[in-house]
């Protein structure tokens, strides 16, 4: 029973060992924008929009500060009674009046009404980091494009090295035969050399593709964080799009953010232009201004309510509008022109799979063709009815025929993915 738990665990782990090393595109997608800084840069953007919400409310918060003042005036007021005349008490009497001011003490203000400014800045403030986060996510966007570039270029070079390997496999097997042949005297050496030396023309051809390969995984490798060294790629499958499903790229948020800017813009100007209502208090020690009379320093206070109601910006409000109106307009106009070239573009990739698609079609009837007649021809060659240059001509032909289909294949899988990237469905 041990050893059956034992080699149970064993297959178990070689199972996840393999597992682990097939490597999918969506896999690839996810560690190359894993090791970029975008999350990080999207929690310090959050970081920006709490402080930003918090200034554009701090000015609601009561303020205290302390004031000063010292001040001279060179020549006596008169004073004057309640009816406004010349008031003159009797000469023992008359106050000792003093040519200088001065106090100090706590001054507090609380803004009780300052036309939405709050409100719309807090909101233009999310529109800013909101900005700033589609800036992101389109770099992000470009990151997947740049991963399944590499992965379908990777996919072309080992169909293409299969291929060749398939093609080297029966070369060897026909060079064999003619090997025998050739010990019986049935056919000269320069058929034989021939044979050969194709077979070494696509062991350099295969030797180019390795090399190539290496390179494109160890581009893969880096943009992912990974070793893919001696990962297995597995072919992806695309989900299917309509042509009725609405775009849904990143761009027309952009516009729409962008003319939602421009509306807060235009509140926030309005807003500098209604009227302020606030309550203020003040006291202290000293003689204040407005107490002229006080003969002596002493404590005093003053309280009430400050209405501020701008006259003259209401004009510059009314330019501020025409201006974000004529913004708009034209931020409307390079809305509209994204779109249809959008559109364009959707309908040629549209366009493109559909002639792929019909490319393959005809690929496999054209490959199944080529195979039959190289089989013809190899009875052919063995039996001294065709040359060898006729053999590796058409051996060539089918390789290049199965070459066409599996580049097909993959055009086909990447016009559905560029399909998804314009419809911003990446």
């Amino acid at each position: 029973m041990k050893k059956i738990y034992l080699l149970v665990i064993s297959i178990f782990l070689t199972y996840s060992l393999f597992s682990q090393n097939v490597v999918t595109i969506d896999q690839c997608q996810q560690w190359a924008v894993a090791q970029t800084s975008a999350n990080v840069q999207k929690e310090l953007n959050e970081q920006i929009l709490q402080t930003s919400l918090h200034n554009a409310s701090s000015h609601l918060y009561p303020k205290l500060s302390i004031g000063g003042r010292f001040s001279y005036q060179s020549a006596d007021a008169p004073m004057m009674d309640a009816k406004q005349e010349l008031f003159l008490p009797p000469f023992d009497e008359q106050p000792s009046l003093s040519n200088m001011q001065y106090h100090i003490g706590l001054d507090l203000e609380q803004v009780l009404f300052e036309g939405a400014k709050m409100f719309y800045g807090r909101q233009y403030a999310r529109l800013q980091n909101d900005a700033e986060i589609y800036k992101i996510d389109l770099s992000i966007n470009e990151i997947k494009s740049n991963v399944i570039s590499l992965y379908l270029n990777l996919l072309i070079v080992e169909k293409q090295m299969e291929i060749i390997e398939n093609v080297q496999s029966t070369f060897d097997d026909q060079i064999n035969q003619l090997k025998v042949l050739l010990k019986e005297g049935v056919i000269p050496q320069n058929t034989l050399s021939q044979l050969e030396l194709e077979a070494l023309k696509m062991q350099q051809n295969h030797n180019e593709l390795v090399s190539r390969r290496e390179s494109i995984i160890s581009s893969l490798s880096i943009l992912t964080g990974h070793d893919l060294s001696h990962a297995e790629f597995e072919v992806p499958t695309v989900r299917e799009t309509s042509a009725a499903e609405p775009s849904q790229r990143l761009e027309f948020a952009i516009f729409e953010n962008q003319s939602k800017q421009m509306d807060f813009q235009r509140k926030l100007h309005l807003s500098n232009s209604l009227p302020k209502l606030s309550l203020f208090a003040t006291g202290g020690y000293g003689r204040p201004d407005y107490q002229f009379y006080f003969n002596r320093p002493d404590w005093y206070y003053m309280a009430g309510v400050n209405l501020r109601i701008p006259l003259i910006d209401w004009a510059r409000t009314t330019g501020v509008g025409k201006v974000i109106d004529i913004q708009k307009s034209i931020l409307k106009s390079q809305e509209e022109d994204f779109k249809k070239s959008n559109q364009i573009a959707i309908q040629d990739k549209l366009n493109e799979i559909n002639r792929i698609e019909k490319l393959l079609v005809l690929d496999k009837a054209i490959t199944e063709k080529y195979r039959s007649l190289t089989r013809t021809y190899s009875s052919q060659l063995v039996n001294g009815t065709i040359t060898a240059n006729d053999y590796i001509r058409q051996h060539n032909e089918e390789m290049q025929s199965l070459m066409n289909q599996e580049l097909h294949n993959i055009q086909l899988l990447k016009a559905k993915y560029e399909l998804l990237a314009l419809k911003g469905q990446l």
